[in-house]
């Protein structure tokens, strides 16, 4: 059993709807709804059981939604049945946590299911931005998680920031990188995600802007932010691995970089998505057809698609660039049996001219214009 599986688990329910949100996600649920749903999910994963034994699970990742929003016994419960096809302990278990979610039963049963990695969602460290976005947390809620976290026993900490977001300015975003520096290694923050603000058709956020009730910050001040990032967490001692992540030495998402190399993985739950065999699938993203077709053994697919050999060529080429070190033109020719100029010789030869990527002969990856630009990039390989 040496081929390696990663599992992404979809909790779907939240204390309420971030203002910016567009994700599956479900609020005000009865007990009975999510217990359905979790029996839903543990039924979906035993119906890959063929899949699962002939695969060892690196890495489990329950994602949402909130999943800190739910009871652990539930939890407790979807580890129960995954852990029935594991030999080797997985390497990562990640949960995503709400500050405003969690108390210390809680994270202590987490740790005592073999959770060893949390990621925190804490946006903003100023209160009013908070309430500007529609997170149901403060500043004080998240430093409290934090202090659970560490007493729990549980040592990697992943923290979520985003930007540009109402009501902060350039000077508050660069005193939040400052506060976060100073606990950062006091509190074991080992990883930081950064996700810039898109505004979602059809959100809150969307209808504030619009309306003229919220303003964001210019693009010149949002590219002053996104500097401040890079060279304060440099210097603190964060390496930016990832276009979008950073972290400490040895501290990279290993859930996540099995993504970003093309590996396999199962998303179990609603919306959830899965590449296996070189087919993407995403479930559906109603929660009563996601349960109902589950328990009638009769799973449905909002998407299916089977990729040929240049599609997953094509996809690898991008996801790998989203990586620091790009992709080695060996490693590529070996998995795909292909050499890598034969096919896209036109289209590097272009970036190069534009200065969006770089190349040593031996690997191409992004310069720091294409990580500024990175979509002009992917476009090429669409």
């Amino acid at each position: 059993m040496n081929k390696k599986i990663s599992i992404y688990i979809h909790i779907p329910f939240c204390i309420s709807k971030c203002y910016y949100c567009d994700f599956t996600s479900y609020c005000n649920n009865s007990n009975d709804t999510i217990s359905e749903y979790i029996n839903a999910v543990c039924n979906e994963i035993l119906q890959n059981a063929e899949i699962l034994c002939e695969y060892e699970i690196s890495t489990i990742y329950f994602g949402g939604g909130t999943p800190s929003f739910i009871n652990s016994k539930y939890i407790e419960q979807i580890m129960s049945i995954l852990l029935m096809f594991t030999v080797n302990k997985p390497e990562e278990i990640t949960i995503e946590i709400n500050p405003a979610t969690l108390n210390e039963e809680k994270i202590g049963e987490y740790f005592k299911l073999g959770i060893n990695r949390v990621s925190i969602g804490l946006q903003s460290t100023y209160d009013t931005v908070l309430k500007k976005i529609g997170r149901k947390h403060n500043y004080s809620d998240f430093i409290n998680t934090l202090n659970l976290v560490n007493k729990s026993g549980i040592k990697n900490i992943s923290v979520d920031l985003m930007y540009p977001l109402p009501g902060l300015s350039v000077d508050m975003f660069s005193k939040t990188i400052d506060d976060l520096i100073s606990i950062s290694s006091s509190h074991n923050i080992q990883h930081i995600s950064i996700y810039n603000l898109e505004i979602h058709e059809g959100t809150k956020l969307d209808f504030l802007i619009k309306e003229g009730y919220e303003t964001l910050v210019n693009e010149d001040d949002e590219m002053l932010m996104k500097r401040l990032l890079e060279e304060k967490l440099k210097k603190a001692g964060y390496v930016n691995y990832e276009i979008s992540n950073l972290a400490k030495e040895g501290f990279e998402s290993k859930h996540n970089l099995n993504y970003w190399n093309q590996g396999e993985y199962l998303g179990f739950g609603v919306n959830a998505a899965s590449f296996f065999a070189g087919t993407r699938y995403t479930n559906v993203s109603d929660i009563k057809e996601y349960i109902d077709g589950i328990n009638s053994n009769n799973k449905q697919y909002s998407e299916k698609i089977e990729m040929d050999k240049l599609d997953l060529m094509k996809e690898y080429i991008i996801l790998k660039l989203r990586l620091k070190e790009g992709f080695n033109l060996d490693e590529f020719k070996t998995r795909f049996n292909t050499n890598y100029y034969d096919l896209f010789k036109r289209e590097t030869e272009k970036l190069l001219n534009l200065k969006l990527i770089e190349t040593d002969d031996k690997s191409i990856l992004l310069s720091d214009r294409g990580k500024d630009l990175a979509n002009l990039v992917w476009q090429e390989f669409i």
